[in-house]
């Protein structure tokens, strides 16, 4: 009576003599006021409304009416579609949809393995890595992000939490080198350490988060999204889950947890980023992760939230305190939920070489050993 803006109003006041009649078509003005108030009106009748679409040069039925064209009002008025709410999709009209061939991965980790089993990195996937205290996963995320950008051009950001930017930098660099840079020891030319930055650092592609100690939830999401939004990264990387966690006043892990992971994952649904967390392991009652125990979902820590949140989740596996130093220093990589493929388990061993300071995949022998 007095407008689309007080459509739904009016509406809900006469709901039962309006919804008395079989079929209710929704005409209203086809500007955005009238598009808006129609969708809120069918939703109120839901499956028995039908609804005009407006045509473009026409704004409402006196357009029609001052043009002659009332025929043709009419005849759009018998053709007004039944109402579709939204996320609601016939089946029938996916033929397009299906015939499309799948998208391959907009990257691929760097190691083959590791590929054969989850089909490389797809922008909208969160990945949770997680691990025994310790055992390699900032170096793991680091070799990604070298690939990353070898083989793409995308930005990525990159929010190491518990390491200075310097340390970052450094490490960072090292890949480039293949030496270890952060180390007091290593020896590199000025050469070879301007190429490393230049290859890293200097394409102007890598943003790091200088976090002086505030790691409150919010300010990591926003931190997140600005990367994402205002740095055009398509690929963050969050370093690690646990340390937010703790510095929360609430004292509550689980309760936090739930909050980041909720956030998180919603802020990849909003931004169509890849980001991949790291996220510790609870102890196991036997044997410690340290010292090779098996990773399994279970023992993710606080809450469900991160494995039911997670697209992926990458486990590491390594005997840090084996006497064989090859043993020592080699990883397997487990897969432990894949919700793309379904995969699961074992998919590959890295090997790391200190004297590079590289994490590279080999090939295990059938007695164990490496080759």
């Amino acid at each position: 009576r007095n407008g689309a803006a007080s459509a739904i109003k009016d509406c809900r006041a006469n709901y039962e003599y309006l919804n008395s009649f079989d079929t209710i078509v929704v005409c209203f003005d086809g500007d955005a006021a009238g598009i808006k108030a129609s969708k809120e009106v069918a939703e109120l009748f839901g499956s028995k409304c039908k609804v005009f679409k407006p045509v473009a040069d026409y704004k409402d039925a006196c357009d029609w009416l001052s043009e002659s064209k009332e025929a043709g009002f009419v005849d759009r008025w018998w053709k007004a579609e039944s109402f579709v709410p939204d996320g609601i999709v016939a089946g029938s009209s996916l033929w397009d949809t299906v015939c499309t061939p799948m998208a391959p991965a907009d990257c691929n980790y760097p190691w083959a393995g590791l590929n054969e089993i989850t089909y490389g990195i797809r922008f909208g996937e969160l990945v949770t890595v997680t691990a025994g205290s310790g055992l390699g996963k900032s170096q793991v995320l680091r070799e990604v992000v070298w690939h990353l950008l070898q083989k793409t051009k995308d930005n990525i950001g990159l929010m190491f939490l518990e390491e200075s930017v310097r340390k970052t930098a450094l490490s960072m660099m090292s890949l480039a080198a293949n030496a270890p840079l952060h180390l007091p020891d290593a020896v590199v030319s000025d050469e070879e350490r301007e190429r490393a930055f230049a290859e890293t650092l200097g394409t102007d592609r890598l943003f790091l988060f200088d976090h002086f100690g505030s790691t409150s939830i919010e300010n990591i999401i926003n931190r997140v999204r600005y990367m994402a939004k205002g740095m055009g990264c398509k690929y963050v990387f969050l370093d690690h889950l646990s340390i937010i966690v703790s510095a929360q006043d609430n004292g509550d892990e689980r309760k936090a947890i739930d909050e980041i992971m909720t956030k998180l994952r919603m802020l990849v649904q909003e931004t169509n980023i890849a980001l991949v967390i790291v996220s510790h392991l609870k102890r196991p009652s036997d044997k410690g992760h340290e010292e090779g125990a098996l990773t399994s979902l279970s023992q993710l820590r606080g809450s469900a939230a991160i494995a039911q949140l997670s697209d992926m989740v990458i486990g590491l596996e390594r005997n840090g305190q084996s006497e064989d130093e090859i043993e020592r220093n080699t990883t397997k990589v487990r897969v432990l939920k894949n919700r793309y493929s379904g995969q699961t388990g074992p998919a590959c061993h890295l090997h790391y070489n200190k004297h590079t300071g590289r994490m590279l995949e080999v090939e295990p022998e059938p007695d164990g050993e490496l080759l």
